[in-house]
């Protein structure tokens, strides 16, 4: 026991000195944790404005959606109340959670290893190999994936540090040697922290219902699988009936690369395996050579069949690596995996991930047994060999680190020196009217050495500063987010499309006619674009229908027509056959091409004008003076969720292309009011899943007290 601690202390160690700049050094974020900082700071202004924070609106990104309602958010929500119990800032509270989890997941994977039934030498020198993977940015385990010169993946981090014990104490329950409560617990924990690692929690869980091969047993098995499946349905049903009803307003983006759904194959990911890159990306690959030693020694020393923990690592990681292939290796065979279209199959390397990493600890422990026991002569140089293997992944791992470490320092330099003029750059856009900020995007120049201060971009700093913004999608599962993308900031009109109403420009750059200069500062300049506002009147020519998979299509199409300018929008539905024809003609999406479009191009007198509106968390409110019969259209996401308020009635809202949430109105001065509400069962549904979750933990201490009772006696 003692060599296996000392072997995991080792791991912890090195993991606290070389990513200590996560927490000693403060700059802005860069990569996904822009959008993990925004969320928090909206969750935290839902839970003080009295609104749900499981679902919300977040203005800030691609043009507002209510993400939580299909996004994991348990982590988010332990940082917000941390923030509430502690008064921390949640900037600081990001940094030091992601410490943490990088730090202390050796013990992770040390203490599923005690559980799972390894002795402490393997578990160990799991936990050592542990935090030392490397990847060419594969969105793994691997470090790269989670630090800030990372990918910023912060909910994976979570479920990565969840998913060892949550898959150990399953096993235990299905063998009855545990309560039902820990494996509930760490389940929920993992499924509310990142769907990719709920969804490869739950396969890797049906693996244990067939290790041992007997009927009797396996039906056993599976019944207490089910419990455990049922239970966690019942304590996460608050999240998952919601996505469900509300899939078709889920975008799947034409703009993501297709491996990220379709993953890579087994020809690459074999090759990439076999040359090192799957474990040792850049370095020599040591862990790789772990690895198949790992498995030839359980196999040689026949433990595959003796025991069913190692026919558990050896399916696990097979399997898991077999999947990895993706859709490009089984084509629609895939579909046979429930909610496969929506997945990022490319993910599912995590699991290879996992079961890798134990796998070397096992294998290596065996071997060091092995030589103990039979070749004792040379143990000091199998120590020896194995501390050659061990130095290049240390030596690769510390540079990488250092690496990381330099560039967040040098980022905090660079942002002290521009302190003053970001301030008040910041202060500015916040005393404005309501407006989208714009200072290009990643595809134009919204990367360009100007539009960056030190490695983050001006698109990345609006939501950190709570400013709603037009950049980077940080998510893409808005319907209309891959329309936005073919903004054209050449052309007035869509700037008014998309309330894009402020440009933040450096002062080389010359600006267009219709730019209006708001303030100067020392580096750049703040425009103005004319616009009406998040709102608009328009008129509907049409009614389109449709899938949501079809929805790119003839929107796109409807953007580069005439209708914008004409302030023509048609009547989208996301069905198979329209409900409502509205009196209009009527095209399925894949009908619609540039004729239809251009046969609906129409002149019509001005529809109004917008006299006043206001904007707050979870809603918009508008006053306006129709001249006509038109639609008033707020220029933010259509959902289910939103309930709108015309005169104080309640009326039936629609989308209207590209996207967007409108109401018919007639001639007259009025007002209205777009809410967003979460659906009235889901906080009811939570509060059962509290209760539940909180009843087994009563009912687990109860049998536990009464197990020792009963011993005692």
């Amino acid at each position: 026991m003692k060599i296996g601690i000392g072997l995991l202390l080792l791991a912890i160690v090195f993991n606290a000195i070389f990513l200590f700049s996560e927490v000693k050094v403060f700059t802005p974020f860069l990569n996904d944790e822009v959008l993990h900082l925004t969320i928090i700071r909206e969750a935290s202004l839902a839970i003080q404005n009295g609104l749900d924070p499981t679902d919300f609106w977040l203005t800030q990104i691609a043009l507002g959606y209510p993400l939580f309602h299909y996004y994991q958010h348990l982590p988010h929500l332990i940082l917000v109340i941390f923030n509430q119990l502690t008064g921390l800032p949640l900037t600081h509270l990001l940094d030091l959670s992601r410490y943490i989890l990088l730090v202390l997941f050796p013990v992770s994977i040390f203490l599923a290893m005690l559980r799972f039934g390894f002795n402490s030498l393997a578990a160990g020198l799991s936990a050592l190999i542990s935090s030392l993977l490397s990847t060419n940015g594969l969105y793994g385990l691997d470090y790269g994936s989670y630090l800030w010169r990372g990918f910023g993946l912060y909910t994976q981090l979570w479920a990565m540090f969840f998913l060892p014990l949550a898959l150990a104490e399953t096993y235990r329950f299905i063998l009855k040697k545990n309560s039902l409560f820990w494996p509930v617990f760490l389940s929920v924990i993992v499924l509310l922290s990142n769907l990719m690692y709920g969804y490869i929690l739950v396969l890797s869980s049906i693996i244990f219902v067939f290790l041992k091969p007997k009927k009797e047993e396996i039906i056993s098995r599976f019944k207490r699988l089910v419990i455990i499946l049922f239970f966690n349905f019942l304590i996460t049903s608050y999240f998952f009936i919601p996505i469900f009803l509300d899939k078709e307003y889920l975008n799947r983006s034409i703009w993501e690369e297709p491996v990220k759904y379709d993953s890579f194959g087994h020809i690459r990911v074999v090759g990439d395996l076999l040359v090192g890159n799957l474990l040792d990306y850049g370095r020599f690959p040591s862990l790789t050579i772990f690895f198949f030693s790992g498995i030839i020694i359980i196999l040689i020393l026949g433990l595959f069949f003796k025991e069913e923990k190692y026919r558990f690592l050896i399916s696990l990681t097979i399997i898991w690596l077999i999947l990895y292939f993706g859709r490009k290796t089984f084509g629609n065979l895939f579909n046979i995996l429930p909610f496969s279209q929506y997945l990022h199959l490319h993910r599912f390397i995590g699991g290879f991930h996992f079961g890798a990493i134990l796998i070397i600890g096992t294998g290596l422990a065996q071997l060091w047994q092995l030589i103990q026991k039979h070749f004792s002569k040379f143990t000091f140089l199998a120590l020896i060999i194995f501390l050659t293997f061990l130095l290049p992944i240390y030596i690769e791992r510390a540079r990488y680190f250092k690496k990381n470490a330099d560039w967040k320092t040098e980022n905090q330099i660079i942002f002290s020196q521009s302190k003053s003029e970001l301030s008040e750059i910041k202060e500015t856009l916040k005393s404005l009217a309501p407006g989208r900020v714009y200072a290009g995007l990643s595809a134009t120049f919204g990367n360009y050495p100007y539009y960056r201060i030190g490695f983050v971009p001006f698109y990345a700093l609006f939501p950190q500063w709570g400013i709603d913004s037009f950049g980077y999608s940080y998510h893409a599962l808005p319907l209309s987010d891959d329309v936005r993308l073919h903004f054209d900031d050449t052309k007035p009109i869509q700037y008014n499309l998309f309330n894009v109403r402020y440009v933040l420009l450096h002062k080389t750059w010359t600006a267009p006619f219709y730019y209006s200069k708001v303030k100067e500062f020392e580096n750049y300049i703040l425009y103005e674009t004319p616009t009406t506002g998040y709102f608009d009147l328009v008129d509907t020519p049409a009614v389109f229908y449709g899938n949501s998979k079809d929805f790119y299509y003839p929107n796109s199409k409807w953007l580069f027509s005439s209708l914008p300018e004409l302030k023509q929008h048609p009547i989208l539905e996301i069905s198979k056959e329209p409900k409502k024809t509205f009196g209009l003609p009527v095209f399925s999406f894949q009908e619609v091409d540039e004729k239809i479009l251009s046969d609906l191009a129409q002149v019509q007198p001005e529809a109004g004008k917008i006299l006043k509106e206001k904007v707050e968390i979870n809603k918009y409110w508008v006053q306006f003076e129709a001249n006509r019969d038109c639609y008033l259209m707020l220029k933010s996401n259509f959902h289910p969720g939103w309930k709108v308020y015309l005169d104080y009635e309640k009326v039936s809202p629609v989308m209207l292309a590209p996207g967007f949430i409108g109401i018919k109105v007639e001639p007259g001065i009025h007002q209205a009011l777009f809410l967003y509400k979460s659906p009235v069962w889901r906080l009811p549904l939570l509060v059962l899943g509290i209760f539940i979750l909180g009843g087994l933990s009563i009912i687990s201490k109860k049998n536990y007290f009464m197990l020792k009772l009963y011993q005692v006696d």
